[in-house]
């Protein structure tokens, strides 16, 4: 079972809450105020910042970007082509583009 460590107004939040319902996924949700500084949550990510994912048996998974990655990693494959992330990355962002 994934455990999510939110807040509600975090768009980064919101973003893996949303990559969680696109994967079908059902995760307990935790409320996690971060100015408290709990250090229950501290030991989880040390730079105290939400989301942050927990699977049992598994390192928490801190970070927005990475926790998409793990779910396309660990989910993705059962998706096909529906999946959220691409198989191949495709070329750097400015790539034809003068800087």
């Amino acid at each position: 079972m994934l455990t999510l460590f939110h807040h509600p107004f975090c768009p980064h939040s919101r973003f893996v809450r949303l990559a969680l319902g696109e994967y079908g996924l059902a995760a307990r949700t935790v409320e996690e105020r971060v100015w408290e500084r709990r250090q229950e949550f501290l030991i989880l990510n040390p730079a105290c910042t939400t989301p942050v994912v927990v699977e049992e048996g598994r390192p928490a998974v801190p970070g927005a970007a990475v926790i998409a990655e793990y779910l396309d990693e660990t989910r993705g494959g059962e998706l096909g082509e529906l999946r959220l992330l691409p198989r191949e990355p495709g070329p750097p962002a400015h790539h034809g583009t003068p800087i």
